[in-house]
């Protein structure tokens, strides 16, 4: 019997609902910082974002009429508990259970994030995932998502880019709490994949039966010298970006490698409980959810301190810089093609990604939960030809085929972005979308040319990726 291979795209709340202050929503960490002075690249907000709170029945039944069978986004917490803990708010389960039944009502499967980036402003306040009572409030907030619609959703995903983000907080210093320190880094992030098991667990305690994984942002690790320093950097970028998450969610543990280099570098894991290995082994992932961009490629660290800036100004003059002591640094190849923000276009790299995870978790489905291109798109009479979009998107999808008559189990495809949303730091002049939005005219939506390449590549080929049961 076929298994239907999932082809979608994907949003994240707070990036393209906007109605900050509608429906009895509280305030998040992002409506915080996108208001506050810190806020200083792109001082633009979500406030409004694509009005997808308003629009998303025109938005779900576009995806449909693309063919696209999923449609993945995100709740926010905020609108579930407004304060983080206590009250649940009716206007806001309303809402989510509207959508639901809307991608229902158009014969689209639901892949719902429960926490994207957006943490109830209180629990920030309180010191966010660094506290470890944030678990606690998020595993009751689950509670109340699987309560309310476990039984129409299939398929969810716990915590997404657990790494990326804490990179931003903590490393590049440019999302919330905006602090350049690691040590509280892997603070915030082992409490991440704490409450990851933690709701994985409570699903299954619940009875309930669907698919329950977690998002990863996955990087091919790659060097251009091949010498012992060169060897050591790969190794040890490998655990700093992929295995501190992948090996944890999967296997049910922390690799050894990771906790003792910490250990080497003399930071406290005190927050490392004993009784928070149990958890851990019994909230491991029903599939891997991986965000697939780019790859890392990576050389030794220089002997100086850490150094880590972002490119969020789509200089392309401006290479985004990663040095981090005792760990690896970024390299570059100069040959590869690179978009307006830095970031390398290489599509073998899902693939190289893909057949990496085969060998190293052969039991655990893998879903392309996000994949895409940031690029500056203009409109010419009335219409977005964005050639450079479908090339990358089609290089992608190419080598996932390859990948999956390679034997790697991956069942599901989705672009990132649905449609044009607010990209965090980055602003609304940095694109994704198959859905173009004019955000001076009502947020009119117009479908780009990449819309219309994904709506006849699904219809033509779509089928050739389904997997057998």
């Amino acid at each position: 019997m076929d298994k239907k291979f999932l082809w979608g795209s994907a949003t994240a709340a707070y990036q393209c609902e906007g109605a900050w202050k509608e429906g009895g929503k509280g305030m998040s960490n992002w409506d915080t910082f996108c208001h506050s002075e810190k806020n200083n690249v792109n001082p633009v907000t979500g406030d409004v974002a694509n009005d997808h709170y308003h629009r998303y029945e025109e938005d779900i039944r576009m995806l449909a009429e693309g063919n696209q069978n999923a449609y993945r986004f995100s709740i926010a917490w905020t609108r579930i508990i407004p304060n983080g803990v206590g009250k649940v708010s009716r206007e806001g389960i309303d809402f989510y259970n509207r959508v639901i039944d809307t991608c229902r009502k158009y014969n689209v499967e639901p892949l719902v994030t429960l926490y994207h980036y957006d943490l109830p402003q209180p629990m920030f306040e309180q010191g966010g995932w660094e506290n470890r009572a944030t678990v606690d409030a998020y595993e009751e907030y689950v509670k109340v998502c699987f309560k309310e619609f476990g039984d129409k959703v299939n398929y969810w995903a716990t915590i997404n880019e657990p790494n990326y983000e804490t990179l931003c907080c903590y490393g590049f210093g440019n999302y919330p709490p905006n602090v350049k320190n690691l040590e509280r880094r892997w603070k915030a992030m082992y409490h991440l994949m704490l409450a990851s098991a933690r709701a994985i667990k409570a699903y299954r305690n619940m009875g309930f039966k669907g698919m329950i994984g977690l998002v990863s942002d996955s990087y091919p690790i790659e060097i251009l010298k091949d010498n012992e320093g060169y060897r050591e950097a790969k190794r040890l970028a490998d655990i700093f970006f992929n295995t501190s998450v992948n090996d944890t969610c999967i296997k049910g543990y922390y690799p050894d490698e990771y906790v003792s280099h910490l250990t080497k570098l003399g930071y406290d894991l005190s927050y490392m409980l004993e009784e928070d290995k149990e958890v851990f082994q019994e909230g491991t992932v029903d599939y891997l959810g991986v965000n697939a961009y780019c790859r890392f490629l990576v050389k030794p660290c220089s002997g100086g301190e850490t150094k880590m800036e972002a490119n969020n100004t789509g200089d392309s003059s401006k290479n985004e810089e990663m040095e981090i002591k005792d760990w690896c640094a970024l390299d570059d190849d100069p040959n590869t093609e690179k978009t307006p923000w830095g970031t390398e276009i290489y599509p073998k790299s899902v693939y190289d990604m893909l057949m990496e995870f085969k060998e190293l978790y052969p039991d655990t489905p893998i879903i392309v939960t996000e994949n895409g291109l940031g690029e500056y798109d203009k409109v010419e009479n009335g219409e977005i030809h964005d050639q450079y979009r479908i090339d990358f998107l089609q290089g992608y999808v190419d080598w996932i085929k390859k990948a999956i008559d390679n034997g790697c189990d991956c069942r599901g495809y989705f672009v990132w972005s649905t449609m044009d949303v607010y990209s965090w730091i980055n602003g609304y002049k940095k694109r994704y979308g198959l859905v173009y939005i004019d955000f001076d005219d009502n947020c009119k939506r117009i479908p780009k040319d990449s819309y219309h390449w994904y709506k006849k590549f699904i219809n033509e080929k779509g089928g050739s990726y389904n997997g057998k049961n």
